[in-house]
Parts: C-alpha cells; structure tokens; sequence
C-alpha cells in the first residue's frame, strides 16, 4: 500500500477517466431526480440518463468518486479529481489484493507462505499493477470479480447461509461494475447444478440456496444502479442485450496486422496475454492448468469434476479463468485494444500458478528447484516492473523481439505517457516562458488539466496546427506510427520521446524546426 501511495502521481490520465466521470455525474442527476432532492442543481444538464448512451454500465466507482470529488471541494480542480480517483482505484485494487490473499488461504491453509507468494506474484503482473492506478472500469470489474470469487468460493467450501448472503452482496457489487461479472453467479449456479444432477439428495438443498441466491444478487446490485430503479427487469435485459450486442468499429493491432475490432482472430485474446505475462509465470500457469485437468480427468471416472473440496477450488478457478475468454471467443466479440477488458480474469491464472507450485513442489525430484525458478521470476519481473516505470501497461516479455514494437502493437493508446511526457518537457522550458502544444487526441488534453501547477504554467494548448510550437502524439494513427519510425517531416525533429525499456510510446515534436527546415532555401544562398 506504502509503495503504491509513494508512486501514485507517476501515473497519467487514461482515455475512458473523463468519460467515466460523466458518466457518474449523469447517473448522481438521475438518482437526485428520482429521490426528490429539493434545490439539486444538476451536475451535468445537456445529458439525461433516461436517453444516455452508457445508461446500462454499472455506476457504484464512478458515483463514489464523485461524491467523494464535491465532498473535497475537487469539482473544479483537475490535478485533484483525477488523482482522488488514482488514489481511490489503488485503494480498490489493494483490496483485491487482500482477498486474493485470503481465497489462496482457503486452497492452501497449511502452507502460509503459498498465500502471500501468490499475491507477490499478483502485484508483480506488470499490467495488472499499472492499471490498477487509472483504469477506472475494466480494474473496478477485477477487483469485484476477485472479491465476489472469493465468496462464492468460501460458500462452496463452508456452506452457510452467512456465506450464501456475502456473496450475494459481493456477486451484487461486481454486477454494479461491469456485465461480464455476470460469470460468477453463472459458476456458481453450475456447479451448484452440476451437484444435484449427480447427487440426489443434494436437490433440495441446492434449489433453496440457488432460490435465495438469485434474487439476493439482484437485490444488492439495483440500490447502487440508478437505472435499474425503474422498470429494473425489462432495463436489465435490455442491458445484456446491448452488451453483447456492441459494436466499437475501429481497428486494433497484433503482430503488425491491423485487425477490424468487429472481426479479430480466435487467438487474440491469448496472444495477448501470453506476450504480455512474464514467462516463468506462464510455466506454472500452464503447470496449474495441467495439475487441474488431470485431476478433473481423474474424477470423471466416478462421475465428477473434483474428489476433494480444494480440487472444486481449482475446478471453479480454471472455469472463472478459461469461461470468459471462451465465451469472447465462441461469440465473436467486438474487442479492444490489448486485453484490458479481460484482466479480471488474470487472478483466477494466478491462483493457477500457485496450483501448478503446489504441484511441482509434490511431484518433482527437486522441488528446491522450482523455487528457486519461480523465486527469480518474481526477482526478475519487479526489476523490469522499476526499468518501466510508471509504463509497466506497455510490457511485454522476452518473446517479443525485433522490428519497433509501435509498428506491431498497440501500444499507449489510452494516452497515459502523457504526463511523463509534459513533465519531461516543461522541465527544458525557461522560467517565464510557454510553449503551445498541438493535441492529437483528447487523452493529452486531459493530461495537461491534471499537471501540477508549477509545470502546467510553462504549457499551453494550442487550438491549431500554426498556433503551436510542438505536436505530441501517442501514435494512435496508422500513419504516425510509420513516420516516426522513418524520421519524416516533423518526426524527425523530437523533443521529448517516452521509451520504456527503450520502445517509443509518446513524443513532443518541435513544429516550428520542421517548418524552418522544409522552407525553400533563399535564392542566391544554394
């Protein structure tokens, strides 16, 4: 947490953080509507949640944040609002953390090191941490999703009606956040299922924790939905549908192919996170997804899944994992960029490892070994976690070699150098003096309104091109990504260029030096 707080204003503003507080606003006008607050005065009038476009997203972290920015007197205040928001989302995923810690307890109880070694390893997921500061609805859905799994994995441990009861709160909380945490109550309803169609006297039982369950789940979810406080059953379906039916018809990029977002290849989403996971951790993924299978394999001779109470851990943990990605995949999703929208999945591979650990360390030779590989894993991972930061978003394991990697993937898109770009450039500007930046896309604009006081009065936006001194990109245009790597026009004239571990992302070029320089030469001087 101390390390968190310590690195917490290193981090810029994302492309979906001020959408997101809109989309917070709007839904805080709609709930002072309908609870008949006398006097409100509307945070957002040109929009109406009745006739919003993102009506149907769960609003519990943006409203939160919200309410929290007007309580701090932060309405006006950008450096504040989206820190306030950084802060409060590292707070949320440190309490992911902590779950994730107590649900490895329930699989490993007698081996307390396995627990604190699997959240180590959680923590020191590159692209997991760095989210974990700025994105402010793809990691409020992880962080429910680890939380609501770890109840449903204690209830179906410990079955009790106080188990049954938190995770229905939980399973409503992660529904608050995003859809596809409908997959919790679906496993758990199938596993519940699964029991009764092979044990008889397990019918009656189940049915009744199924029956409170249900209802309970939607019960928790509608109070922090302001949407669904009318006409709720016909505005959730209506929720579903769109969700699976979404289009977003713009292009994403793996290995150099510029793909159409309406029609990617099965393997996109595992490419991505097999590049994008330090690989001595994806041995012992793919040990753990190994371990699980052979013993699911096993107890289908009796007619099971699992023979033990920790194999219906690994059993639900592989379905929580695999389900979502199978079901993008089976669907033909539209998705986005890299695999943001799937990183809630990425806790449950984590769990996973520690399987395939636990495995290895009961049926290796040397199971010494094997720690020592997974413990510089660990060692080797954090070392490049410091050489990228705070640009662990753009970190991709040894695989990936070669060709600049800006040309192959997407790579910023959400704008996040932004800031460490504008830092960088106003420590090279004078005292007293600005410079006019031209804004490619509005990630950079909002990463200006949140600089510290001292830097953001050495900068200013220009409206355009002939107004400014410099243009910064993250290279979001196919062309921009060509040019750069060619040195053309003003490219070839950098300013500032942000290169973790040595790969472009963001750049400041100087406008000014690219006209001087393309001006015919005076006659008389050639």
């Amino acid at each position: 947490m101390a390390l968190g707080l310590a690195v917490l204003d290193d981090y810029g503003i994302s492309w979906d953080e001020s959408i997101q507080r809109r989309h917070g606003r709007v839904s805080i006008d709609y709930a002072a509507d309908k609870l008949g607050i006398d006097g409100y005065e509307k945070l957002e009038p040109e929009w109406d949640l009745e006739d919003y476009q993102w009506s149907n997203y769960g609003m519990i972290y943006q409203i939160t944040a919200n309410l929290l920015e007007q309580k701090l007197g932060y309405e006006d205040d950008p450096y504040h609002y989206y820190k306030l928001r950084h802060c409060l989302a590292f707070g949320l995923f440190w309490l992911a953390c902590l779950y994730f810690y107590r649900t490895l307890r329930l699989r490993f109880p007698d081996k307390a090191w396995y627990p604190l070694i699997g959240t180590l390893a959680l923590v020191l997921s590159p692209r997991i941490f760095a989210n974990g500061f700025y994105n402010p609805k793809d990691h409020i859905l992880l962080v429910f999703y680890v939380i609501s799994t770890f109840t449903m994995l204690r209830f179906l441990k410990e079955r009790s009606w106080r188990n049954l009861i938190f995770h229905a709160f939980a399973t409503g909380l992660a529904l608050n956040t995003r859809l596809p945490a409908l997959i919790v109550p679906l496993t758990t309803c199938l596993i519940l299922g699964w029991e009764m169609l092979r044990d008889r006297s397990e019918i009656r039982a189940n049915l009744k924790w199924i029956a409170v369950y249900l209802p309970l789940s939607v019960a928790f979810m509608v109070p922090f939905f302001p949407y669904l406080w009318e006409d709720t059953f016909s505005r959730l379906i209506g929720a579903f549908s769109e969700m699976s039916a979404f289009d977003w018809d713009s292009t994403v990029w793996l290995f150099g192919n510029r793909i159409s977002a309406l029609d990617v290849p099965w393997y996109y989403i595992p490419a991505w996170i097999i590049i994008t996971t330090p690989i001595i951790f994806l041995l012992f993924i793919f040990s753990g997804v190994f371990a699980t299978g052979k013993h699911m394999l096993s107890s289908l001779r009796d007619f099971r899944w699992w023979s033990s109470k920790e194999e219906l851990l690994d059993f639900s943990q592989l379905g929580l994992a695999v389900g979502p990605i199978l079901v993008v995949i089976l669907l033909g999703s539209t998705l986005y960029n890299g695999w943001r929208h799937l990183h809630f999945v990425f806790p449950s591979f984590v769990f996973l490892l520690m399987v395939g650990y636990d495995y290895g360390q009961r049926n290796w030779a040397r199971p010494q070994v094997q720690s020592w590989i997974l413990g510089a894993g660990l060692v080797l991972t954090a070392v490049q976690m410091a050489r990228y930061h705070p640009h662990q978003y753009v970190y991709f394991n040894a695989a990936i070699q070669g060709e600049p990697l800006n040309v192959r993937f997407d790579m910023d898109y959400w704008g996040v150098g932004f800031r460490d770009a504008f830092l960088q450039l106003a420590d090279q500007i004078p005292e007293g003096e600005t410079r006019a930046i031209k804004c490619e896309v509005w990630p950079c604009k909002d990463n200006y309104k949140s600089l510290p006081p001292e830097a953001k009065a050495k900068l200013t936006i220009a409206t355009a091109w002939h107004k400014a001194d410099y243009l910064a990109t993250n290279f979001i245009w196919p062309n921009t990504r060509y040019d750069v790597r060619d040195r053309k026009e003003h490219f070839a004239f950098p300013v500032v260029e942000v290169r973790p571990a040595g790969d472009l992302i963001v750049g400041i070029y100087d406008l000014r030096a690219a006209k001087a320089a393309s001006a015919p030469a005076p006659k008389g001087t050639e």
